[in-house]
């Protein structure tokens, strides 16, 4: 068996979005003839943890694991917060409700700690990648960012060892959403353009989410790029009659993701209607929000906290519609995360506020999944969730038949495409 090693910071029991992709694929490597090698860090700055990811480690996979060097912990001294606090990626960004230390704890990382604070792993892991590659001889080295720090280690590691490597990219790096909003001083954005594009130039081939985002890096380069999406697996068709139309949002939401157009659909459902409705979000949602949801007080809103996957996946069999609301940032209509592809699991109808015309649209309609609406259509956004609660309320349950629409999205067909790579190279 072929073995690639695998650079990736987020790793089990740190759960979210960037782990469940890297876990999807090192889960079927094997089935495709290649040994996953991990290189990860012991104590990782997670947003989440999601312990129920460990039992999809494939017996066939080997875990490095170093220490790391990072700003974390003084920064949570510094602003006050408990050691084992979690920290999103975009902790970067300003709150409303930033205090000052925040304010200079976030202004000195966006620009001393570039291209972000994980930098300080470099070290330590060329130290063991070059160990790793000595001693299980990998034919081929796989990173997987964010963060992007990790991906200036592969390039060295490449380089030092002569092994051809694919840079993964599951944001973009200097125009990522959480980049618009911080204070970088001039010196300091100049120079993570230069890392970036170093990357960029030296990756053999470069993967990423969606063809969006493969499309933003084509202009910066003439390097290969492929689409290798995150996948979905049907969890099962089972589903769990609920006493209200319950609509779920899974996943952060964050401050360019306004839940502000289906509160206002649902405001405009019929009375009757509007007291069968639930909304419910699992995660945290930005605390600016918190006001504008307050001004709705006749919407049923019901807020959890993150959920392990499994358990996401099992609480979502009551739903009725899933809720994606799409990124208002420069490149949202190139994104397709990684959310979509929970749901495309779940095998509920999906409603999703994003620009028409986009990837996600084109995915959507393509897999008979849901529809897109653009944010200011208010009304047909109340029409497709009153005509699926019509559904509910004849069927009891929603759900979805499979279609052949669909191949290209799952896991496995994306595994293959990857490992195609992995052997073109090596």
């Amino acid at each position: 068996m072929k073995k690639v090693l695998i650079i990736t910071y987020y790793w089990p029991p740190a759960g979210g979005p960037g782990v469940q992709r890297i876990i999807k694929f090192t889960r079927q490597f094997p089935d495709f003839g290649w040994q996953p090698i991990i290189l990860t860090v012991k104590d990782p700055s997670s947003p989440a943890k999601d312990t129920s990811l460990i039992d999809q480690i494939p017996e066939e996979c080997k875990v490095y694991k170093t220490n790391t060097l990072e700003p974390f912990t003084l920064y949570k001294y510094f602003t006050g917060k408990k050691k084992n606090a979690s920290l999103a990626k975009d902790t970067i960004i300003q709150r409303p409700d930033e205090k000052l230390s925040e304010k200079i704890s976030r202004i000195i990382r966006a620009n001393i700690f570039l291209p972000d604070a994980r930098v300080g792993w470099i070290p330590a892991m060329i130290k063991q990648g070059l160990r790793i590659i000595e001693q299980d001889k990998p034919e081929v080295i796989f990173s997987t960012s964010p963060p992007h720090s990790l991906q200036l280690g592969a390039k060295k590691l490449a380089k030092k060892s002569g092994l051809k490597w694919i840079a993964d990219f599951r944001d973009p790096w200097i125009d990522a959403y959480w980049e618009k909003d911080i204070e970088r001083f001039g010196f300091s954005s100049r120079l993570n353009q230069k890392l970036e594009q170093g990357v960029l130039e030296s990756a053999n081939v470069i993967t990423t989410v969606s063809d969006g985002i493969c499309d933003h890096f084509r202009m910066k380069t003439d390097n290969r790029f492929e689409t290798i999406y995150s996948g979905f697996d049907i969890v099962n068709h089972d589903s769990i009659r609920s006493d209200y139309f319950e609509i779920m949002y899974f996943g952060n939401m964050s401050k360019f993701q306004s839940p502000l157009p289906v509160l206002k659909a649902i405001d405009l459902l019929p009375a009757e209607k509007k007291t069968r409705t639930k909304i419910i979000f699992v995660g945290n949602v930005f605390s600016g929000f918190e006001e504008l949801i307050h001004q709705y007080p006749d919407i049923m809103i019901e807020n959890r906290s993150y959920l392990p996957r499994d358990q996401m996946m099992e609480f979502g069999k009551t739903a009725s519609l899933l809720l994606l609301i799409n990124l208002e940032i420069e490149y949202g209509k190139g994104l397709i995360t990684a959310k979509i592809f929970d749901y495309l699991s779940l095998r509920k109808p999906i409603l999703a506020i994003a620009e028409k015309g986009g990837s996600l649209d084109e995915l959507l309609d393509k897999t008979e999944s849901g529809k897109v609406f653009a944010k200011h259509n208010i009304k047909d956004i109340s029409a497709f969730i009153k005509t699926h609660m019509d559904l509910w309320l004849e069927k009891s349950v929603l759900l979805l038949q499979d279609n052949q629409n669909l191949d290209p999205y799952r896991t496995k067909n994306n595994v293959k495409k990857l490992t195609e790579l992995f052997e073109q190279l090596s």
